[in-house]
């Protein structure tokens, strides 16, 4: 095997290697690879979640309308915001979650 193919290789195994990790992270950080379980909706007072493209506020969180709905669409934000709304975001109390909704540019 010459030397640039040798390289290519290399090169090959190092970039599916760096995408494996990073998607590791994303997961991990999403609490995907943890094994524990979701908090059940008693443990939280509101939820944020994509609604409609936008992301809503439920409360309680297993409502199927949002008491508030933010002008931020869900499409414009990080793909790891975009998997944790899909998922739902908790939070214990109303000024926790007009927090997050600050955080995610509301």
């Amino acid at each position: 095997m010459d030397v640039k193919l040798r390289m290519k290789v290399i090169l090959c195994v190092l970039l599916v290697a760096f995408a494996a990790a990073s998607l590791l992270a994303v997961l991990s950080d999403l609490g995907v690879l943890s094994g524990a379980e979701p908090a059940s909706a008693d443990a939280y007072a509101y939820e944020l979640r994509t609604w409609q493209g936008r992301i809503g506020v439920f409360s309680p969180p297993d409502s199927n309308q949002p008491v508030a709905v933010a002008d931020v669409y869900v499409q414009d934000l990080p793909i790891t915001d975009r998997l944790a709304l899909g998922r739902g975001v908790a939070a214990e109390s109303r000024e926790e979650a007009a927090r997050l909704l600050e955080d995610y540019g509301a």
